[in-house]
């Protein structure tokens, strides 16, 4: 299930940027890897949402799913704003819709029989 949540992450990602590149005028070669990193932060914020962490710069003490929005915000500020070249922040932010996608369809699927 990891496996096939962070390549779904990565795929998401990756075809993320590449419409937003297409829309922007201009495609590149993509790969998405750091979108599916972005997939499992979200997953992390998902599964334990009210878990202590401890940012590194500033060290701030905070939840979870605080983070986890923090992160997202930022993402989409700089990628709306351009101030930020040669990131791919809607990569980032493709792989955390893939990842919230796919967490929702296993959440409503039956449980399966091992």
């Amino acid at each position: 299930r990891f496996f096939i949540y962070y390549m779904t992450c990565v795929i998401g990602a990756a075809a993320a940027q590449l419409i937003v590149a297409h829309l922007q005028g201009g495609i590149y070669p993509t790969v998405g890897a750091s979108g599916g990193v972005y997939g499992l932060l979200l997953a992390f914020g998902m599964a334990f949402p009210n878990r202590m962490i401890m940012l590194l710069f500033p060290p701030i003490p905070m939840k979870a799913k605080y983070m986890v929005i923090l992160f997202g915000a930022m993402e989409l500020y700089l990628g709306l704003s351009g101030s930020s070249p040669g990131i791919a922040n809607f990569a980032h932010l493709g792989g955390m819709l893939f990842g919230f996608l796919l967490i929702q369809h296993w959440r409503t699927q039956p449980p399966r029989r091992r």
